[in-house]
């Protein structure tokens, strides 16, 4: 299933093959869209249809891929409640990846429900997260405190 992102800035569309191709081909190195034309990233993921509170898709991070199971790809779209605003939701996804006959991926599906991740599947997305400013690391570490989790 084909995706579009469209660019605030110049008002270009870029396509993408699927979820693995939006991974792979259109997203920078904190995982928000980029436009094909400008290379700006004041991009989102243009939905045939919107409704009332709905959230806007601005980017797309991957989880690690665990050795034994590399068909299966969770992942997370970055999310916010307004066109131009910031990134302050996340939504869970995955998807199958089906070999072709030795010719690299076919196209993804997705089947429904939510993924199933490990702790270290988990605990690696939150790091990412924190790398990449979609959550503080004031934040995360506020959190452990009124937990009560001891870090080092």
């Amino acid at each position: 299933m084909s995706q579009t992102i469209h660019c605030r800035s110049c008002e270009a569309d870029s396509v993408a093959r699927g979820v693995a191709d939006l991974i792979d081909r259109h997203t920078n190195e904190k995982g928000r869209f980029c436009c094909a034309r400008c290379g700006g990233t004041d991009t989102y993921l243009r939905l045939s249809r919107r409704r009332r509170g709905e959230t806007w898709i601005k980017g797309i991070v991957p989880f690690e891929a665990r050795a034994r199971d590399v068909a299966y790809a969770p992942f997370v779209f970055l999310t916010s409640p307004e066109e131009d605003g910031e990134v302050d939701a996340l939504v869970f996804k995955y998807y199958w990846t089906k070999p072709s006959n030795g010719n690299g991926r076919k196209r993804a599906s997705r089947p429904e429900g939510g993924p199933v991740l490990t702790q270290a599947q988990l605990l690696s997305l939150v790091q990412r997260l924190v790398k990449i400013n979609v959550v503080s690391s004031h934040d995360w570490r506020e959190m452990l405190r009124v937990t009560g989790v001891k870090g080092d």
